[in-house]
């Protein structure tokens, strides 16, 4: 059972790993070349701003729960890591409920959104704004399964004596 749940966050890994880099390089070419297009031939695709535009919203949106499980957004850990093993536990586990009730409501309420918005055309290539701001709830449930992931590797985390005495040399420098 275990090998085989590995196994499918190996696949969901790799996966939104290479939608995130597909979406950044066909967003580059299209800016690229209509850069190009613009300044050696006098003329540009007008509609490939726009869709660069719709592009780097998606890329953003589903790379952040690859961030998220990396650890690489924002976080203050001075808190937890002061704090004796037992209570940092209970701090991790309620910022992730927070944070998992968040996602929730974030893609509950972009679900609704982009219903609301998919009768909306965009203004050059006239497509649904719903398939825009459908990036929302999906986003945020991609960040919401990182989540449930990595959660016991978070929750129950504990500091290195290197993180604490960068954290201590830290705090005398201010």
């Amino acid at each position: 059972m275990r090998a085989a749940l590995d196994r499918a966050d190996r696949l969901l890994l790799g996966l939104n790993r290479f939608v995130c880099a597909l979406l950044l390089a066909v967003m580059a070419t299209l800016v690229f070349g209509n850069v190009v297009g613009r300044y050696l031939f006098g003329t540009s695709a007008s509609w490939a701003e726009e869709v660069a535009r719709y592009l780097m919203i998606w890329s953003a949106l589903l790379a952040a729960g690859l961030a998220l499980r990396e650890g690489a957004h924002i976080a203050v850990e001075t808190l937890p890591d002061s704090l004796p093993r037992p209570a940092a536990i209970a701090v991790r586990a309620l910022v992730a409920l927070i944070v998992g009730l968040f996602l929730g409501l974030l893609v509950w309420l972009g679900w609704d959104y982009a219903e609301f918005a998919r009768m909306q055309r965009t203004p050059v290539l006239r497509l649904s704004m719903g398939m825009v701001y459908l990036a929302v709830p999906i986003g945020a449930g991609l960040c919401l399964l990182h989540l449930l992931i990595m959660l016991p590797r978070f929750v129950l985390r504990a500091a290195t004596d290197e993180e604490r005495v960068h954290g201590a040399e830290l705090g005398s420098a201010l």
